[in-house]
């Protein structure tokens, strides 16, 4: 009978959005976050080449946000600029990072 157990799994996704994020377009960002959200341990969005236009875009973040932690996993913003930090400065869940600060290594 072996006493070994078994290291926890983990499954990181990168995301990437580009664009500018406003009302009409959270329903693809929601989508695509519900998914990943629903199986990642830990979801990195890259904010570098994007806008965030709107406080649905940002509630949609949060909310994938808060599902990843009543699991145990957590949703990383990095590459946040001044704009998207000061959009996102209400989430309660998203960890954010501003453009140019280190990020956790592997990520």
């Amino acid at each position: 009978m072996s006493t070994v157990s078994a290291a926890p799994t983990w499954l990181t996704a990168n995301i990437r959005p580009a664009g500018s994020f406003g009302r009409d377009d959270v329903g693809q960002l929601r989508a695509l976050l519900d998914a990943v959200s629903a199986c990642a341990s830990l979801v990195v969005l890259d904010l570098a080449a994007t806008i965030l236009r709107s406080g649905h875009a940002v509630e949609v973040i949060d909310d994938a946000a808060s599902a990843l932690e009543l699991r145990g996993g957590c949703l990383l913003c990095i590459n946040a600029d001044d704009d998207a930090r000061a959009r996102l400065g209400g989430c309660r869940h998203a960890v954010v990072v501003a453009r140019g600060e280190p990020v956790p290594v592997g990520v």
